[in-house]
């Protein structure tokens, strides 16, 4: 492209007179520097040399295997019209080198001419713009137009059916495969998926309708000891041994009796939890309890807790501990529901915080189970685990222990602030009034939540001390909820102190809180 540019702005210049006269100068005067000169032109259209050599000649110059090729006339030997200077040239040579003596001849549009002729012919074709004086040696180029017009097309074969002689649209296509290959198989799987839940829902609905009929048989025809005497034979009447062998049947099975249970009372319960045993599932709870999913080992501590499997708690108390929250807190209701001595020593162990919700459940089966069971409340107080120390005051509080409040006063001196606040609802709950030294230095605790339960508490089990703190930190309190809660305390410990107190203080804020601790109306606001 660039030489191209070059040419066609060298053309231009040919109209300048200037340049053409300067491009006339460049062709030699001399024979010799003017035959050098066209060597390098190669061709001038319109020009061409022959060779001339007289007289018979013993070299063979006319023979078709000779590298002269000349052409015998009359007097000697003629050479074709070149019109190549480069191979005039070259057969120059091999005359020299050969010893043979030549006359070369211009010839000028096909006609002899001298070199002086020629030498004026070159200079008119360069001062008319027809040609174009080479200066130097030029690159071939390869003219790509000409070439593809000359060259017949041919498709290259091999890369007919591959595609990575693109490799863009190689890797476009190789995408788009993925994503199809991709479809497909989540489409298959998802197709295999549910053929196989609804197969799993059909055979559910089958095994629950052959299993109906035998619980029902034997919940209402037979008693209690007829189904613990009843051998194998009899149980495989009622449930094929072929369908037991079936996890999903036993499966549904176990579904079946659990949820009965939950419905039925008294004596049916018993023919339930008998018939499970029997028939050796109760076996299956205890293996599923090692179950890798959490959620399958959750539900086998389900059913030993709805079956009453006591043997099964040494296995049940590993779990107590577990990392998985829904594991521990099963295994822990299903200890406080099942155990007969609850010494409460899995939960005092455990390392993980109590949650509310777990409080809550634990609180439920323990209130349920306290008046058939002895609980080591005490025990809680021992352990490292400060919401299980924290839940332990709870419970004295909630379950009404009285007789715990020895341990709590031993307990209370080197604990936390939060476990001081329980303790301090806890005295105030149960009326313990000999405890108000610990209440009067709550009191004074820097911590304001410490002391505004202190205070509260003051109102049920304190002193006269209590009462003169009260008044210094009513005195000193600045923050008007914290002001309330104290002057609410003195009230209910020393009513006739608080109205003392408030008559004869005229401060108005003072006042606002008189009259709102007086109104019936605002008395829990």
């Amino acid at each position: 492209m660039a030489k191209s540019l070059c040419r066609i702005v060298i053309s231009l210049l040919f109209f300048l007179p200037g340049f053409a006269s300067a491009l006339q100068d460049t062709i030699p005067e001399d024979s010799a520097g003017f035959r050098d000169f066209l060597v390098l032109q190669k061709e001038v259209p319109g020009l061409g040399a022959r060779f001339f050599v007289a007289g018979t000649r013993t070299l063979d110059l006319n023979t078709p295997d000779s590298a002269y090729g000349f052409a015998q006339v009359d007097s000697g030997y003629l050479s074709p019209i070149y019109i190549d200077f480069l191979q005039a040239a070259e057969l120059e040579g091999l005359l020299l080198s050969d010893s043979v003596p030549y006359r070369l001849d211009y010839m000028v549009l096909s006609e002899p001419a001298s070199a002086a002729a020629a030498r004026e012919f070159v200079a008119g074709r360069i001062r008319s713009g027809d040609y174009l004086v080479k200066t130097g040696p030029e690159d071939e180029v390869e003219d790509l137009v000409a070439l593809a017009s000359n060259t017949r097309y041919a498709p290259v074969e091999k890369f007919r059916l591959k595609f990575v002689s693109d490799y863009r649209l190689f890797g476009v296509t190789l995408t788009i495969v993925f994503f199809f290959l991709v479809a497909i198989i989540m489409i298959t799987s998802m197709l295999i998926m549910k053929a196989g839940k609804n197969k799993r829902e059909n055979l559910q609905k089958e095994y629950s309708r052959l299993i109906v009929d035998p619980l029902t048989t034997l919940l209402f025809e037979k008693d209690l000891g007829e189904i613990q005497a009843m051998d194998q034979s009899e149980l495989d009447s009622f449930f094929p041994k072929n369908l037991m062998a079936k996890p999903l049947y036993q499966h549904e099975l176990i579904d079946s009796i659990i949820g009965l249970n939950k419905k039925m009372k008294g004596d049916f319960k018993e023919k339930l939890k008998a018939l499970y045993k029997k028939l050796g599932l109760d076996k299956l709870s205890v293996k599923m309890l090692h179950h890798k999913n959490w959620d399958m080992a959750t539900m086998a501590l389900v059913q030993i807790n709805e079956m009453d499997l006591v043997e099964a708690l040494p296995e049940v108390k590993k779990f107590t501990n577990s990392k998985n929250f829904h594991v521990r807190s099963m295994a822990v209701s299903t200890l406080l529901n099942l155990s007969e001595k609850v010494d409460l020593v899995f939960l005092r162990d455990q390392t993980y915080p109590l949650s509310h919700w777990q409080q809550m459940n634990y609180l439920r089966i323990i209130r349920f189970v306290s008046p058939q069971k002895d609980l080591k409340l005490g025990i809680l107080f021992d352990s490292k685990n400060r919401s299980i120390r924290l839940f332990g005051i709870k419970l004295v509080r909630i379950l009404g222990r009285v007789d715990m409040i020895e341990k709590l006063s031993a307990l209370a001196g080197g604990v936390s602030d939060e476990e001081k606040i329980e303790i301090l609802e806890t005295y105030a709950a149960l009326g313990a009034y000999m405890e108000s030294a610990f209440v009067n230095e709550c009191l004074r605790s820097e911590n304001p939540s410490l002391s505004l339960a202190a205070a509260k508490a003051a109102a049920v089990v304190g002193d006269a001390e209590s009462a003169e703190i009260l008044l210094e930190l009513v005195q000193s309190e600045t923050v008007f909820r914290n002001k309330l809660a104290y002057l609410k305390g003195l009230y209910g410990l020393d009513a006739a102190r608080f109205a003392e107190f408030t008559s004869s203080d005229s401060h108005p804020e003072l006042q606002d809180i008189r009259d709102h601790i007086l109104d019936p109306m605002l008395q829990n606001v």
